[in-house]
């Protein structure tokens, strides 16, 4: 269960540890890529970057990318990867819940039936596990707008709340800083409460999007 353990680890400490690995100087990834070779000044900034990841990709390859494909700074590249490295293990666990739940008979009879392993994919995997799929899509987009804790203690130790250049921040950031830091209650408070609009609307579309493509058995 080694692969559980990042989801029920506190955040503030695992965000932490990601924060010293992603540091551009003494970070274990950089002191690994200056290990295997790569010059000093291409060493990545990660957290400290406000660059888009298309843009430093051009970079890297000695090509400009247009301001439209620049894609996220790399700041909220490395916040992403701590968030999949958080919920994967989460993830499966739920996923393999789900695959249990499938009858081994259902498999049997199409496979009597000439039924290929792409036809017991599409036809009996993927409808049946649809229930987790959807719960699983729900609570990640719900989540994403909910995100704190980690993004904060990995761009806010001594700078400003968003950094770098506001490109990490978030919903649930603006209305902190608005809050604790502008003093700003009732601007923070409906900021709130469009925030919560905003996910019950996602909610209301995903269930009925449910509605058509989730199968219940």
């Amino acid at each position: 269960m080694l692969y559980f353990l990042p989801y029920v680890t506190v955040t503030v400490a695992s965000a932490a540890v990601w924060t010293s690995i992603f540091e551009p100087r003494r970070g274990l990834i950089n002191v690994t890529l200056a290990a295997l070779g790569v010059p000093e000044e291409h060493l990545p900034q990660w957290i400290f970057e406000a660059a888009g990841i298309g843009t430093l990709i051009g970079r890297w390859l000695g090509f400009e990318v247009p301001s439209w494909a620049a894609g996220p700074s790399l700041a909220l590249v490395a916040v992403i990867i701590y968030n999949i490295w958080t919920f994967v293990g989460y993830n499966t666990v739920i996923y393999l819940a789900g695959l249990g739940t499938i009858p081994h008979e259902l498999y049997e009879a199409a496979e009597i039936d000439g039924a290929s392993r792409w036809d017991l994919l599409r036809h009996i995997t993927i409808p049946l596990v649809s229930p987790t799929t959807y719960f699983l899509v729900m609570m990640g987009v719900l989540g994403t707008f909910r995100a704190f804790n980690h993004i904060y203690v990995m761009t806010r130790v001594g700078r400003t709340l968003g950094f770098p250049q506001g490109t990490t921040m978030t919903a649930s950031i603006l209305i902190f800083k608005h809050f604790w830091e502008g003093h700003r209650f009732g601007y923070a408070s409906a900021l709130a409460f469009i925030l919560t609009g905003v996910m019950l609307g996602l909610t209301w579309i995903q269930n009925r999007v449910s509605e058509r493509r989730v199968f219940y058995g």
